[in-house]
C-alpha cells in the first residue's frame, strides 16, 4: 500500500485519463495481493479490502469509459472506498491487538513451514 501511494505521488501531473488508467492497474494489482491474503488466511479484513479495492477498479474503468462522467464523481467515489480501505485495516490491526495476539518478531520464522514426514 506504501508503495501505491508513491507511484500515485509520482504521477500526480499526468493527464487525467492517463492517471485512471496508471491507478486502475495499481488497484487492481493489490486487490490481487489482498484476494490472495484473504484466500490463504483466516483474517476477515483482507476480504472487505479485496471487495473495496475491485469497487474502486469498477469506478475508475466506468470514469474512463464514459467521458460524460464528472472527474469529481469518480475521485469522489475511489476516495470513498480508500477511506473505507484504511478504517478496515486500522480495525484489523486493532482488532489483533485487543485480542491480545502476540506481534510478528524479528526472530519468527518468515518462510512457509513443511509438514513432518
Amino acid at each position: 500500500m506504501l508503495l501505491d501511494y508513491l507511484i500515485g505521488n509520482l504521477t500526480s501531473e499526468w493527464p487525467f485519463r492517463e492517471l485512471l488508467m496508471l491507478s486502475a492497474a495499481q488497484d487492481f494489482v493489490l486487490m490481487m495481493i489482498f484476494g490472495w491474503m484473504a484466500l490463504r488466511g483466516d483474517r476477515w479484513w483482507p476480504i472487505v479490502v479485496t471487495a473495496s479495492l475491485a469497487l474502486s477498479v469498477l469506478a475508475r474503468t466506468i470514469g474512463m469509459l464514459n467521458p460524460d462522467l464528472s472527474v469529481y464523481a469518480t475521485l469522489s467515489a475511489v476516495l470513498g472506498f480508500w477511506i473505507l480501505i484504511y478504517v478496515v485495516v486500522l480495525a484489523g490491526v486493532g482488532e489483533r491487538w485487543l485480542a491480545g495476539e502476540k506481534p510478528v518478531s524479528g526472530a519468527a520464522v518468515w518462510r512457509r513451514r513443511r509438514p513432518a514426514p
